[in-house]
């Protein structure tokens, strides 16, 4: 439970311990402490599903997706620990990032959808793209289920949604994006160029932003190294200091 972690990594009986974005200015004014973060293959979004209106019209995708200030919902929500998402590729892998093509214009007034997510609390992250999207005039009618619910209708044989916000862990062989494309309901290549095309022209998936991981680590432990391959790869070679 992250409050458990971090009432035990600040009294020291923990050295190491994920920490969540809201409390990293606490855990850095400790001077025992040292706040690290460093990418992970994680990337929330929002899939659209293309069976039915209004996704139906790649124009729609593109509408919602334009409408998104990343870089504003990234501060919001992740206190700037996560990047933007101007794809489906980490900004590790995909250093120099491809503008989407351009929504259409005049299409937005008059949209609405549904858009659903897992939770029963105040949702931050969707009430803030709800009103990013009413200032462009695109209704987003936010409905939190429980777990098994959301899976059900998501994922489900009936893809019973419009919309829906989805964390999606990937893979340094992106065998991740045909999955995505097929939820949305698209045929997605098996060719890497091709499906990144795919994601790009297609917009099955309105890509947010890319997670970043969070280690609070008392300054005592050496020898951290953090990175893609995850929080411990490196922990053979940790050391403590007396």
């Amino acid at each position: 439970e992250p409050m458990t972690k971090l009432a035990a990594l600040t009294s020291g009986e923990l050295d190491f311990a994920g920490i969540q974005p809201a409390h990293a200015a606490f855990v850095a004014r400790d001077p025992a402490l040292a706040v690290r973060d460093y990418p992970l293959l994680l990337t929330t979004g929002i899939v659209f599903n293309a069976r039915r209106a209004p996704f139906a019209a790649a124009a729609a995708r593109h509408i919602v997706s334009a409408a998104l200030d990343r870089a504003a919902l990234v501060d919001g929500f992740t206190y700037g620990y996560g990047s933007a998402a101007t794809g489906p590729l980490p900004p590790e892998l995909a250093p120099a990032p491809v503008a989407p093509p351009s929504a259409p214009a005049g299409m937005a007034s008059g949209l609405a959808f549904e858009l659903l997510t897992v939770g029963s609390g105040e949702a931050a992250l969707e009430q803030m793209i709800q009103a990013q999207l009413a200032a462009r005039g695109i209704t987003a009618r936010i409905r939190q289920l429980d777990l098994s619910t959301y899976l059900d209708r998501v994922y489900g044989a009936r893809h019973d949604f419009d919309a829906a916000v989805v964390g999606t862990t990937g893979d340094l062989g992106l065998g991740y994006l045909q999955p995505l494309a097929a939820l949305s309901g698209l045929d997605a290549p098996t060719d890497t160029a091709a499906l990144l095309r795919l994601f790009r022209e297609a917009a099955p998936v309105a890509f947010i932003y890319h997670a970043r991981g969070l280690q609070g680590v008392n300054r005592r432990v050496r020898g951290v190294e953090l990175g893609l391959r995850g929080e411990l790869a490196s922990v053979t070679r940790w050391s403590v200091a007396p």
